[in-house]
């Protein structure tokens, strides 16, 4: 321990108190946090059926989740958002962690007139620092993006999610176009 650390615990009135190897029931409040963070995560993994190799995501987006909802440690209806802020945390843009969405591509990303406008991927959390989107494309490429639009409860919503993007007259006429060539058919 550093003379520093020590000056530290002197000027708080603190005692540095460490646990015996390899007995973390000293250690309960903390093994109980990272028991139930890992719970979190699994069952998140779990539940979209997400590839267990975004476990770390997965145990962030856990401890951004578990930041944001009140907890029976803390006074009544209070978050640790809550109480570390001074303000009640916004919860309007969390995302079912796994969901697949689309990022809506950016004009200079748009492959000329009949380029994609959104690229396929997977929600995988919050970036520190930012107010996006941390999504994982169909290519492996890993993105932070604000203009997300999430598929998150079954397939059927993923047709409305294509309907959503917004529809040109080029577009809709090359669709009737292949819709009366495939009824021909």
């Amino acid at each position: 321990m550093s003379n520093a650390f020590k000056a530290l615990h002197g000027e708080n009135g603190t005692t540095h108190q460490t646990t015996v190897p390899d007995m973390p029931q000293q250690n309960g409040v903390a093994e109980r946090r990272n028991r139930v963070l890992v719970e979190m995560a699994g069952t998140m993994l779990r539940h979209k059926d997400v590839d267990q190799d975004l476990w770390a995501d997965a145990i962030k987006t856990a401890v951004y989740v578990k930041n944001c909802v009140t907890s029976r440690a803390l006074p009544v209806g209070k978050t640790p958002f809550e109480l570390w802020t001074g303000n009640k945390p916004n919860v309007s843009h969390m995302r079912v962690f796994g969901s697949t969405c689309w990022v809506v591509l950016h004009k200079s990303h748009i492959d000329g007139k009949f380029g994609d406008k959104a690229a396929k991927g997977v929600f995988s959390g919050y970036p520190d620092g930012s107010k996006a989107y941390k999504v994982i494309l169909d290519d492996g490429k890993v993105v932070k993006a604000r203009s997300v639009v999430f598929a998150e409860t079954n397939v059927s919503e993923v047709a409305e999610v294509a309907k959503s993007f917004p529809e040109t007259k080029t577009s809709e006429s090359r669709r009737a176009c292949a819709l009366q060539a495939t009824a021909k058919t």
